[in-house]
């Protein structure tokens, strides 16, 4: 009780400096979002409800800061027309969802408004939350390097038995984490654990490798892969794949492997040219030398259960096309935001868990949003997703620096990435895909306001008098 009291007490004052200090709270947030399942597994696992909600405050007070700051001196990204007028009618449509006579309480539907739409405001947050590009490249350099700690504690939970400390998973509730072993997923037979690292599941976890991996990618196309100022950006590169492979999940390798080619036309043929295709190819192989060399247990424990698989073609297929065949039966409307929500046993006690679901539970997050929004919801939802991705794409060929580019690139190939992935029942998903769609909105007000200053300077050159001799002395200083 004193360790609930304590942690509530916490996240009050921390929503309270982050509405005084909201860009260093948006940042605090993406920090918190790392290190949460720490937290929640070894050093406040009796608190662990009240901190699965305290990046949530913290972003309330990030949102009030950035409303009073904007009142004084406003900012207005350029989000697309099609991506918040989709996102704003599905915001609207949720809150009436809330009251859908299908859920068992209103709390459903809060909950699931909370999973759908609390972090969209980041497509607006972001862009005023970092000055210039040098704030922004220091920020993101130094989150992609956390990736190496956290690697290394990956390590260390593989190679200890599943009943030790340290493989252990956050409780669902309050009450003790899951330890002795019990419930910790191991390869199949073998005895070696799939790691969570800092997270508190393995979903999460694996949703933060593949969004580090593309800014390790970024990083390195924008060094056009040389290995000189960039050997810790290559370390992260590799204890990230490594982490993957410890992980057991095959989706990351997939999407990257699905993403690949986009990433070698945009991000290594179109910024570094044939120079920087060799020391690509240079640099792949060494990295994947060292992830072989450190993680040689982890390659071999990841390819027995990626061969003993038979339903990977499955669920590649299933999310495109088991939300069509469930429209029919969930209607115009759906069940009620939230229906399918992971927590929404915790607030309906009395009732048969997901009783309400009438036995249509779903795995796959599209699914799972035709079940609870209908066919309209679903459309609006996915509207705006697709939306996203074509701003990325149009955004990689209309930047001018290379910089801009290449985190617009990441972000384009997250957003295709997470199409059909998990953006409302994945917390750490959710969090990070509205970053980088704000990010994305940030690199264009940047690039745009780099632009405008070019042309006011080439403007005041133009416009300044000619010298003596009639040749205009004081634009060619300039011009210099």
């Amino acid at each position: 009780m004193i360790e609930r009291a304590a942690v509530l007490a916490l996240a009050v004052a921390a929503a309270l400096w982050a509405f005084r200090n909201w860009r260093q709270g948006l940042r605090a947030v993406l920090v918190l979002l790392v290190f949460e399942g720490a937290l929640r597994k070894w050093v406040f696992p009796g608190a662990s409800d009240y901190l699965y909600f305290l990046k949530d405050l913290l972003l309330l007070g990030v949102y009030g800061g950035f409303l009073r700051r904007q009142r004084r001196q406003p900012l207005r990204p350029a989000v697309p027309g099609l991506v918040a007028g989709s996102l704003g009618v599905a915001a609207l449509f949720g809150l009436f969802q809330i009251f859908n006579p299908n859920l068992p309480n209103v709390l459903v539907g809060l909950l699931g408004w909370k999973a759908y739409f609390l972090y969209l405001p980041l497509l607006w947050v972001v862009p005023a939350a970092f000055s210039d590009d040098r704030d922004l490249y220091q920020f993101l350099r130094r989150y992609l390097l956390l990736a190496i700690p956290v690697g290394l504690l990956a390590a260390a939970q593989f190679e200890s038995p599943p009943g030790s400390w340290i493989n252990t998973y956050a409780p669902r509730g309050s009450g003790a984490v899951v330890a002795g072993g019990g419930g910790i997923v191991t390869f199949g037979s073998s005895a070696q654990v799939r790691v969570t690292g800092t997270f508190s599941f393995i979903s999460g976890f694996t949703t933060y490798l593949l969004v580090a991996a593309l800014l390790a990618l970024a990083f390195l196309a924008l060094g056009r892969w040389r290995f000189r100022d960039n050997l810790w950006v290559y370390t992260a590169l590799a204890m990230v794949l490594a982490s993957m492979l410890m992980t057991g999940s095959r989706g990351p390798f997939i999407l990257l492997a699905v993403l690949f080619p986009l990433y070698w036309v945009l991000g290594v043929a179109r910024e570094g040219g044939i120079p920087a295709l060799g020391r690509f190819l240079l640099g792949a192989g060494v990295v994947l030398a060292l992830v072989n060399f450190v993680g040689a247990d982890a390659v071999e424990a990841f390819v027995g259960r990626a061969r003993g698989s038979q339903d990977v073609l499955a669920r590649i297929v299933g999310p495109f096309v088991a939300p069509f065949e469930l429209a029919g039966e969930v209607g115009f409307l759906g069940l009620g935001i939230g229906a399918s929500h992971q927590t929404a046993e915790a607030v309906t006690k009395g009732v048969a868990p997901y009783s309400w679901l009438r036995g249509l539970h779903q795995e796959a997050e599209p699914s799972k949003i035709m079940l609870e929004l209908g066919i309209l919801g679903w459309f609006l939802i996915f509207l705006a997703r697709i939306g996203l991705v074509v701003a990325g794409l149009r955004a990689v060929f209309r930047l001018r620096s290379s910089f801009h580019r290449v985190v617009a690139t990441s972000c384009a190939l997250l957003f295709l990435a997470h199409t059909m992935g998990g953006v409302v029942f994945n917390v750490t998903g959710g969090v990070l895909y509205w970053f980088f769609g704000g990010l994305l909105m940030l690199v264009l007000r940047l690039d745009r306001e780099q632009a405008i200053a070019r042309w006011m300077a080439h403007r005041a050159a133009q416009a300044a008098p000619p010298g003596p001799s009639g040749r205009e002395p004081v634009r060619g200083a300039v011009a210099r």
